[in-house]
């Protein structure tokens, strides 16, 4: 079904048939930022007669093309892993292999493939709870486990604050649950699991959590079991549902099954766009956007059930193929070496970018700087044609693209409300943690279609979002050509940012 787009975009029509950034995002105003501190200070040369000619095939009808299949019914949501995203990414795959771009992977492959350890809840024999008063004990739900089977004794604490926790078998409420979760089991889970993993890295053994049998997570965990879904990693240590009415006085002796462990094979896409400079081609700019969402709905329910994850992250993922086709059509092209490529697993906790830091194919040493794209497609009333950078004044990589964009008259700004607190929450973070330049840019917010089954290609801007993407050509074409270096600011290099 992928042969044959490798030419214009437009052939991405005939696929058609129809908390995580974070939950920060919420309320970001359209006038809460200002210039780029230096951005106007900075110089770069006028776009060349090719580089305008180039940056007009940049088109609003390819766009939609791209953005129309990417995010459609038939990829599902793109979870991970799964055949969708697996699709997807040899829909990407094509795409550079048209653009003119390497496969930077073994043999020429555009694919880093990597194992996926996915873990599941523990089944067979139930957790065994006895307690000094046996009432209310049985019927416990083990939801998360080690490798092994764990046996516990001991009393079990609260998780008041100043407790010690080493050791210990800790009690907890039921966590309060967004709504969804009543339909979407991997959802709660997630929550479970941010909720049990502080007590984790306090050095709790095993938590219990006491749930009544008209809340949401007692039925919602039970469909995760019997729906085969995937635990989060941060249940990777003994969590088990207990009765409100359990009681708990007293010694415990707690005996919870190992969880089952499935290997599976996920992918980053990546393509090279060689330089042509015999000493700069040995640097890359690489650019970088999630190909991955949340996938759907499980069970039986009746009408859409179907994350299309539109804004979030498949306007990224079109900045990036289309980003790829127009510096490939560059004459002459630039004088580094530019790498472009979609990661898996950022939803599950940036996993695909931080697999690629743990094993570079481009050496991160001669990473001159990762620009990340998220959500670019929903502006904020008043925001039309602008966007902002994560972490603006930890580099000069903000400013120096602002510099390179305004050529094409769009606005690159600094959002102070939100640089530092949005930094390390998208795959960018990955690279910084390895010491390379890298931040994420934005052209939109957390609107209410945020991670909802409304998150639909057909509430975008698609004006909006193809200025972006001109935007994000003329302000990358510097540091391809090598006209611009970004470094870190004094205080990031002294280490107070």
């Amino acid at each position: 079904m992928l042969r044959g787009v490798v030419g214009r975009v437009r052939l991405g029509r005939r696929f058609v048939t129809s908390l995580l950034w974070s939950a920060a995002w919420g309320g970001i105003a359209a006038g809460s930022g200002v210039a780029g501190p230096g951005s106007d200070d900075i110089s770069v040369p006028a776009l060349t007669a090719d580089e305008q000619r180039v940056l007009q095939t940049i088109e609003q009808g390819d766009v939609l093309a791209t953005i129309s299949f990417l995010a459609s019914d038939e990829l599902a949501g793109r979870d991970t892993p799964s055949k969708e995203l697996e699709i997807a990414g040899a829909y990407v795959a094509s795409r550079f292999r048209g653009a003119g771009l390497e496969g930077a992977g073994p043999d020429g492959s555009f694919y880093q493939v990597q194992e996926l350890p996915r873990y599941f809840a523990p089944e067979g024999s139930p957790a065994l709870l006895t307690a000094a008063q046996p009432q209310g004990v049985s019927g416990c739900i083990a939801v998360g486990g080690g490798d092994a089977v764990a046996e516990l004794r001991g009393p079990v604490l609260s998780d008041a604050a100043g407790v010690e926790l080493r050791g210990a078998i800790v009690v907890i409420e039921e966590p309060p649950l967004p709504p969804a979760a009543a339909e979407n089991s991997a959802m709660a889970g997630l929550s479970l699991a941010r909720r049990v993993a502080p007590l984790a890295a306090r050095g709790a053994a095993a938590v219990l959590v006491r749930v009544a049998g008209d809340g949401v997570l007692w039925p919602a965990m039970q469909r995760l079991r019997a729906e085969g879904t995937a635990l989060p990693q941060q249940l990777s240590f003994p969590v088990v549902l207990v009765p409100a009415e359990a009681d708990l006085t007293g010694e415990v002796q707690l005996s919870v099954p190992p969880r089952r462990r499935v290997a599976e094979q996920v992918r980053n896409v990546v393509g090279v766009l060689r330089g042509t400079d015999p000493k700069l081609s040995a640097e890359a700019i690489i650019i970088t956007a999630h190909l991955d969402h949340i996938g759907r709905i499980a069970g039986d329910r009746q009408g859409d059930t179907i994350y299309n994850g539109a804004d979030d992250n498949a306007t990224g993922v079109t900045a990036v193929v289309t980003l790829a086709e127009a510096f490939g059509r560059l004459q002459p092209r630039p004088a580094r070496s530019v790498v472009f490529m979609t990661f898996w697993g950022e939803e599950k906790g940036l996993l695909g970018s931080k697999a690629w830091c743990e094993q570079p194919l481009w050496p991160l040493e001669k990473t001159v700087a990762n620009v990340n794209i998220e959500m670019i497609g929903r502006p904020e009333e008043g925001a039309a044609e602008k966007m902002w950078g994560t972490g603006w004044t930890r580099s000069t990589l903000g400013p120096q693209l602002a510099a390179g964009a305004k050529r094409a008259g769009v606005e690159v700004f600094h959002r102070e409300d939100v640089s530092e607190m949005l930094y390390a929450r998208s795959d960018n973070y990955s690279f910084v943690q390895k010491g390379v330049i890298a931040h994420s840019f934005s052209a939109g917010s957390l609107h209410q279609d945020y991670h909802q089954l409304t998150d639909e290609y057909t509430r975008l801007n698609l004006p909006h979002m193809t200025r972006i993407i001109q935007g994000l050509f003329a302000g990358s074409l510097p540091l391809a050509r090598g006209d611009l270096t970004p470094t870190k600011t004094a205080a990031a290099k002294a280490g107070k940012q």
